[in-house]
Formats: C-alpha cells, structure tokens, sequence
C-alpha cells in the first residue's frame, strides 16, 4: 500500500515536470525571445537577468535553505531536527554540485558548442569565437572579453548593450550545451516539489511553484542570449529525468518524517 501511495505521489511530480518542459520547449521555440533582453532599451532586459540570476548560487541557495527549514520544522527535537537537515541539505548539495560540475567540466567542452551571443559577436567581426574558446579557463575568457568591449565602445553591439548584460556576458564565457541553470533549476524544481507536497499542508495546489520558476529560468537564458532554445530543452530535460530518478531511488526518503510517506 505504500509503495502504490509514494508511486502515486511520484507520478503527480513527474507529471507537473513533464507540462512544465514541454511548455517551456514550445514558448522558447515558437516565440521571439531569442536576444529580446540585452539592450538598455530593452525594458525586461532587467527582469529577465534578476530571473535568471535567482537559478545561479544566490536563488537556488536561498531555496535549498528554506527546503531544509521545511524538513527539519516537520520533525521533534533539537537533535533529530538538526540530523535530518544536515543531511537533506549535504544529500542535496552534492548531487547539485556534481551534476553541476560533470556538465560544466565535461559535457559541454565534449560538446564545444558556441554561445549564441558570441556568435553574435563574430557576426559582426568584433571577435572570433575560436580565439576565444581557445583560452584555456574562464577567467581568461572574461578578461579577453572585457577587453573587447572596452577597446570598441563604438560597436553597433556593445552600444546597445545594457552594461548589467555586459557585465554577464563577460563571466559567461563557457561553452553553451546544454543549460547548466535550466539543468540544475529543473532537478531542483522537481525534488522542491516533492517536498511541497509530503511537507506542506494541501501541498498539491503549490507544486507548480517551483516548475514556474524552473520554466522562467530558462526562458531568461534564451532572452539574455546566453543560450539557444535547444540548449534549454535539453537542459530542462536532463534535469527533470535526474530528478524523478533521485526521487524514485528515495535517496532523500530518509530525510522526511515517516508518516509524510504513508500520507
């Protein structure tokens, strides 16, 4: 009875995930969105960088944090409170942090796709992307980028760019594919959900909170011009198939108070 209570459970999330990607797929594919928040004349261009900036350290930061409050407040004593969110927090810190790294490290130099907003750049002969991704680490790509901007104000480019998504630009020199932000925002989003749902009282109605902040995420990425559409999908995708897996192995069941699994 259990085992078909949590399948039941699960598949309420894997559900909620699936929407949320296609959704997302379709509204990055269909619409013009591509490079529609990079200007200063751009009034989203602010919006969308504050979203995508919340799926970097600071936002998903923030959300790990209240995730484990919520864990720990739903069990008695100090000792047993603290055990539970050390754990659900270090379970959770790892898996983010190694997917995180295996992606930036190994899949996309693997892949060595070019981010659409250098090849932006090269269109209009400001810069190669070779020379660019040629340099052996990031910081030196963020120097070499900087440099460029400086060294030509005059540029159709760099004069229409907001100086924040400038600034952006210059630290996102890695390659593109796929979507390290919506790789990680989705995972995230699916293991939240499933917290709001065994945690929360009537959890149900407020899964779709953290799919909707996954789907924005990646649909910033695209605005900013630091990813492609395909780049999101794939990203969204291999994070909501991580996810359901964490959840299916019950690597963090451990974690939760035990009558919120038989619920």
């Amino acid at each position: 009875m259990k085992d078909k209570i949590q399948s039941i459970s699960f598949q309420f999330i894997f559900s909620h995930a699936a929407i949320a990607i296609f959704v997302t797929s379709v509204v990055a594919w269909t619409f013009p969105l591509s490079f529609s928040a990079f200007r200063a004349d751009q009034s989203l261009s602010h919006f969308w960088l504050f979203i995508s900036d919340s799926g970097a350290q600071w936002g998903v930061g923030s959300a790990m944090l209240l995730a484990t409050a919520l864990v720990a407040a739903k069990h008695t004593g100090i000792k047993t409170r603290t055990l539970k969110a050390v754990r659900f927090l270090g379970v959770l810190s790892v898996v983010l942090a190694t997917l995180a790294l295996i992606n930036e490290f190994i899949t996309k130099p693997l892949v060595g796709v070019h981010r659409p907003f250098v090849i932006k750049l090269e269109k209009t002969g400001l810069l190669s992307g070779d020379t660019l991704y040629d340099l052996p680490s990031k910081s030196e790509r963020t120097d070499f980028l900087q440099k460029i901007f400086e060294e030509n104000p005059e540029n159709s480019i760099v004069k229409l760019l907001d100086p924040s998504i400038r600034e952006h630009w210059a630290k996102e020199t890695g390659f593109s594919f796929p979507s390290g932000h919506s790789q990680n925002a989705f995972l995230f989003a699916v293991i939240l959900g499933f917290v709001i749902q065994r945690l929360v009282p009537n959890g149900k109605r407020f899964v779709w909170i953290p799919f909707l902040w996954a789907s924005s995420i990646c649909l910033s990425r695209v605005a900013l011009g630091v990813h492609s559409p395909l780049d999101i999908t794939v990203g969204a995708l291999t994070g909501g198939v991580l996810g359901s897996l964490i959840l299916i192995s019950g690597l963090l069941n451990k974690t939760l108070p035990a009558q919120t699994l038989k619920d």
